[in-house]
């Protein structure tokens, strides 16, 4: 009886111990010219490039991940879910309230902006279903329907300088990652021209879409 007591002691102990110094997770930052947005605690923080102090922006109490910076530095995109379902919003650098651009009964997770900023990259399942596949989708930072890209597949992109093209996985790994994993669910890195619609894959050619 002894042994048990102490032992349930010290899984208390620890276990405030532990709920002391659990400072969370610093997660998904992107840079712009002068600055560095990324999540903590699940709100959006932003610190000089330089270092300094980093500073919450104002925003509704909820889940926020994914920021990205509009290629002009003023805007921020980002996914946040506030009412059971991850949508997209953009807020300004400066603060604020964010601006809900797109409500739909499946998530939808900011990947970045095109290159000239006027539409929000983001990947949706809207089409296949929860949990299944996503696919590539734009919208204006200002609101209005999501337009929908040629591609079958999509979950993590980045434009071109001139926007013509795009380096894109179709699959991802994000939290399920296995060293030296081959198999079919590996995220080979794609070039896909958005003129042509023609598609290299770069990180493993021999391999056909």
């Amino acid at each position: 009886m002894r042994k048990l007591a102490c032992m349930l002691a010290s899984i208390i102990a620890a276990t405030s111990l532990f709920a002391q110094i659990d400072a969370g997770l610093f997660r998904f930052p992107d840079v712009s010219k002068d600055q560095i947005v990324f999540t903590y605690a699940n709100d959006l923080w932003l610190a000089p490039k330089d270092g300094g102090t980093a500073i919450k922006l104002s925003s509704p109490p909820g889940v926020e991940s994914y920021p990205k910076f509009s290629p002009d530095g003023k805007s921020i995109a980002f996914t946040g879910n506030y009412d059971g379902n991850s949508d997209v919003y953009v807020l300004p650098v400066a603060g604020g309230v964010p601006v809900r651009l797109t409500s739909h009964g499946y998530s939808d997770r900011v990947v970045d902006w095109t290159t000239d900023g006027k539409k929000v990259l983001f990947a949706s399942s809207r089409e296949s279903g929860k949990a299944r596949f996503n696919q590539f989708y734009t919208v204006s930072p200002s609101g209005g329907p999501a337009e929908k890209l040629p591609l079958a597949y999509g979950e993590f992109a980045s434009y071109s300088p001139d926007g013509k093209q795009m380096a894109l996985v179709f699959r991802t790994q994000v939290g399920r990652n296995w060293k030296r994993y081959r198999g079919g669910w590996k995220a080979d890195i794609h070039i896909f021209n958005l003129q042509t619609l023609s598609d290299q894959n770069i990180s493993s050619p021999e391999v056909a879409v």
